[in-house]
């Protein structure tokens, strides 16, 4: 038979085996054959071992701090030390396992595997020449608390496992019933397993759509609306996480965008700050003496420092993107040169984030520096219209081609600022100069 037909002759068998006793024999003589037809892990054992930690793993300079945890190299590393010196035997049967990752025996190699990791983290901690070796062979920064996490994962896979499979995997809005479902599962956990009932919280946040909403979870459980005594306990972990998240995306606007893709990109990374900041004080009541308090107020100082630079240098991106012609003192219109499309480019995409942010200015405390260089930006933009309309309806030739690509040019970075209709009167007004 092929593998489609054994999967659903014994998907048939298992749907029947509890109610019909000849089902309930098929399904065990069908189980044992599909186990002894199947490959054996072999080098699918390590995902299949290292499954648990699968969601946490990325690139950091891409993934929110709270959906990153491992790197593919931590997990190749951690494969690695499990294979060579921690829990040779488990590996070896594993890879010789035919049973498919969905079935228990899993389970037990991954509590296997967390075992032989936190035992041999606490074996180092008591030789500071060994702790010294393994962040070595970790890469140092905070490996340890790398290898600490994935011990807990993997020790409580199966009760974080069941508790996650009862939620969505996408949830768009955390409405009361799945604050209580949520509620009712950490506080059952907490009670035989608590590291599992926080991987259950700091797990959701990758699911929420709004990941600050996890803090109408952190209330119920806490029963307090503020952050005076939940900042002092283990639900501080989740606190941090969001406020790790909003770090990552104020530190992301350091760099003033180049190009118009890299605007679009600044413009969403500055939505995702406003985002989790405003979001975690509607949430919550973080107080500004608080230690989350301190370091929100902190990261939205450094996001408008940021962002109030990146507006700073637009006019700057004019200079060179927008082709600017002058009255010479005779009266007559003297053509500025075009500019290169990267600079161009520049220009369009540092105009794009300007027009983007204007929503964001009064929450972000830079709403004056804005109206600032905005008002400069239009002007300067209409002003050079204006001459390059006359200057197409005055020249000829060549010269009236490059009074048009400039009007175009001019046309382009006013759609980027926001000034569509003043753009398309302007290619009107070009269109009739011509004829």
């Amino acid at each position: 038979m092929s593998a489609e037909q054994r999967t659903a002759l014994l998907a048939t068998a298992k749907a029947g085996k509890d109610t019909d006793a000849s089902a309930a024999q098929l399904f065990e003589v069908l189980s044992t054959v599909d186990e002894a037809t199947r490959d054996p892990a072999g080098e699918l054992a390590k995902p299949y071992v290292l499954a648990p930690l699968r969601n946490l793993v990325g690139d950091p300079s891409k993934v929110p701090p709270s959906r990153f945890r491992f790197s593919p190299e931590d997990l190749s590393k951690i494969w690695g030390w499990l294979a060579r010196h921690l829990a040779k035997d488990m590996v070896e049967t594993a890879k010789k396992c035919r049973k498919p990752e969905s079935d228990p025996i899993w389970f037990e190699f991954r509590r296997t595997a967390g075992k032989a990791l936190k035992d041999a983290i606490a074996a180092a901690e008591r030789v500071p020449k060994d702790m010294t070796a393994l962040m070595k062979r970790f890469g140092g920064g905070d490996a340890k608390g790398m290898l600490v996490d994935a011990a807990s994962l993997l020790t409580h896979c199966e009760e974080i496992s069941t508790a996650m499979k009862t939620l969505p995997d996408k949830i768009v809005e955390l409405d009361p019933d799945l604050v209580e479902q949520i509620r009712e599962m950490h506080e059952s956990l907490s009670e035989e397993t608590p590291e599992a009932a926080l991987w259950v919280l700091l797990l959701t946040i990758g699911r929420l759509a709004e990941p600050w909403q996890i803090f109408r979870v952190v209330a119920k459980i806490g029963n307090r609306e503020d952050d005076l005594v939940v900042s002092k306990t283990d639900l501080a972990a989740v606190g941090d996480a969001i406020l790790a998240d909003t770090g990552f995306f104020a530190s992301k606007l350091k760099q003033p965008p180049q190009t118009l893709e890299e605007a679009k990109a600044s413009a969403h990374v500055f939505d995702q700050f406003v985002a989790h900041s405003n979001g975690m004080t509607s949430e919550f009541g973080i107080r500004k003496a608080g230690r989350w308090g301190q370091v929100l107020f902190s990261l939205r100082a450094e996001a408008s420092s940021n962002v109030e630079k990146t507006l700073n240098k637009i006019p700057l991106a004019l200079d060179n993107g927008l082709p600017e012609p002058r009255r010479g003192r005779s009266g007559r219109i003297i053509p500025a040169q075009l500019p290169s499309e990267a600079a161009i480019d520049k220009a369009e995409g540092l105009l794009f984030f300007l027009n983007s942010c204007r929503e964001h200015t009064n929450a972000a405390a830079i709403a004056s520096t804005h109206k600032r260089i905005l008002d400069v930006c239009e002007k300067r933009m209409t002003d050079a219209g204006a001459l390059l309309v006359d200057l197409v309806a005055s020249s000829e030739g060549q010269n009236r081609t490059t009074a048009q690509d400039g009007l175009e040019i001019t046309a382009r970075l006013m759609e980027s600022g926001g000034m569509v209709e003043p753009a398309n009167l302007l290619r009107r007004r070009g269109l009739a100069a011509a004829a």
